[in-house]
């Protein structure tokens, strides 16, 4: 009971984050049963690509951004 509060905080966060930074976010359903998070971010020449995700069960919040580098 302890983790699913705790990836719920997550997911809340998640969403704060994606709304500070005018991110898209994609709530889908997934096929099987999870819990978890993820950060992932690429670097490119033009910017940084960030990706937050986290599964509750059965659906997935992802949150994507793009950072422009500066120069």
């Amino acid at each position: 009971m302890i983790y699913l509060i705790g990836i719920i905080i997550v997911a809340t966060v998640f969403l704060m984050i994606g709304a500070y930074n005018k991110a898209e976010v994609f709530i889908s359903p997934v096929i099987g049963f999870m819990f978890g998070a993820l950060l992932s971010y690429e670097d490119y020449d033009d910017g940084t690509d960030y990706t937050l995700q986290t599964c509750i069960g059965f659906i997935s919040i992802t949150v994507v951004w793009t950072e422009k580098t500066n120069g």
